[in-house]
């Protein structure tokens, strides 16, 4: 004790205080996050292919909403993109890699920014979770605008490099034509609703639909279609070549303890006409 007050009395300062291990600063906004999973489905036989794993916001009284408007502030900051990639990853090693050893035949798709995908960050997340093995299970889904950039090139080459499935989400939002991604590796081409709202009531809106899918399917693109709410929807798609379907006519986004049944059940059923009610 003697020698360490005279050490303090002879440099004349206080002892320095431990250092601490810098850690990542909580944002609790993350917190309120939860990861749901909205079916894709078969057009011609109603199996169910896959899920597509989307970010849900729980209110305080336990209410599960769209999380579009949190997204948008997370594209802003990119430690928190990659957070949230952490998390649903996460998610999809514990709610679907327990179903991927007793069901080979369906996959999870989940949005990954360039910042992550394309800069090495994925990596040691697939690591970490233990997903290296389910890969091939994985599809990732990048939007026109981050894929005709440089870094969402390099997210693509990245992702075929560890054998990940690549998907264009939202074709059709952007001023971009299929012919401008002819030199991109893309596996799965995802058009955009607004591609399809007009399709039965504008016919050349419903050619160009047919000349999108024939060319996607000159270069062996895989199509789903987005946004589907309807039998006369999904009939014209099917009838144009369309591979899937998503949207609100098979099923919204469920949570993890529903896919099983999902699963199981599949939508056959929805193949058919809906029967017209007497009277009407």
């Amino acid at each position: 004790m003697a020698t360490s007050r005279k050490k303090a009395s002879t440099t004349g300062r206080k002892a320095a205080p431990p250092r601490r291990r810098a850690t990542r600063s909580r944002d609790h906004r993350l917190d309120a996050l939860t990861t749901w999973y909205q079916p894709v489905v078969d057009l011609d036989s109603g199996r169910v292919v896959g899920f597509e794993a989307l970010s849900r916001q729980v209110g305080k009284d336990g209410t599960v909403q769209s999380a579009g408007p949190l997204m948008d502030e997370f594209e802003r900051v990119p430690d928190l993109q990659y957070r949230l990639i952490e998390r649903v990853l996460g998610a999809v090693q514990r709610d679907l890699v327990p179903l991927f050893a007793r069901r080979p035949d369906f996959y999870v798709s989940v949005n990954i920014p360039p910042s992550v995908l394309g800069t090495g960050r994925i990596e040691p997340i697939i690591t970490g979770l233990g997903l290296t093995r389910w890969l091939r299970r994985l599809v990732v889904e990048l939007t026109e605008r981050q894929a005709l950039t440089v870094l969402g090139r390099e997210a693509i080459e990245r992702a075929r490099s560890l054998g990940i499935t690549v998907a264009l989400d939202d074709f059709g939002t952007g001023h971009s034509g299929l012919s401008q991604f002819v030199g991109l590796d893309l596996d799965v081409l995802k058009i955009d609703q607004s591609l399809l709202l007009p399709v039965l009531e504008n016919r050349t809106a419903a050619r160009m639909l047919r000349g999108v899918v024939g060319l996607a399917a000159a270069l062996h693109v895989r199509t789903i279609a987005e946004g589907v709410e309807s039998w006369e929807q999904a009939f014209f798609l099917r009838a144009a070549g369309v591979d899937h379907g998503q949207g609100f006519f098979w099923s919204p986004a469920v949570p993890a303890d529903q896919i099983e049944a999902v699963l199981q059940r599949g939508f056959a059923d929805r193949l058919d006409r809906p029967a017209v009610p007497a009277g009407d």
